[in-house]
């Protein structure tokens, strides 16, 4: 979730998670494709799920933002999800995926754009990002975006670690 309420692009509406998110979020990450770029790897389960969206909650109140699901404007359905996460250990970073069907449409260029644009608003400098590194469409749209590769093995599990500054 971002700033107190809602994000909004031009086709999209990022809002606070609620609990009724959980089985939309349990399917998203059921899709082998999105699972496969996401944590382990492996679907999400219900009391992961419902950890998430607890604790974005929780990041919400404490700090006025964090990650919300992503919504398409035009019909409201739930297609993933958005925002800043705070990993434990380690700096405030941007996290964004969306259901497969939401592929290939410039979804993702367009929250991006959003979300650096939050950060600028906010003062997170650098702006970190962490992608699988089979995950090549994040990979394009964070270098196409400023980002640059700062650690090809973040955390000792093939994970990379993007950053982008505010002079970007």
């Amino acid at each position: 979730m971002i700033e107190n309420g809602c994000l909004e692009t031009e086709r999209l509406v990022v809002r606070p998670f609620e609990m009724g998110d959980v089985d939309r979020l349990i399917a998203i990450f059921a899709e082998p494709d999105v699972a496969r770029h996401v944590g382990d790897g492996d679907p999400l389960e219900r009391d992961e799920a419902e950890l998430w969206v607890r604790n974005s909650r929780g990041n919400l109140r404490r700090f006025g933002f964090g990650t919300g699901a992503v919504v398409l404007r035009t019909s409201g359905r739930m297609i993933g999800w958005a925002g800043f996460a705070r990993p434990e250990g380690e700096p405030c970073e941007i996290v964004y995926g969306f259901e497969k069907a939401a592929w290939r449409q410039g979804l993702g260029r367009e929250l991006l754009a959003a979300l650096i644009g939050v950060a600028a608003k906010r003062g997170i400098d650098p702006l970190r990002a962490t992608v699988h590194p089979g995950n090549a469409a994040s990979i394009s749209l964070l270098t196409q975006a400023g980002f640059r590769l700062a650690d090809a093995d973040h955390g000792g599990d093939g994970t990379r670690l993007y950053v982008r500054t505010a002079s970007t």
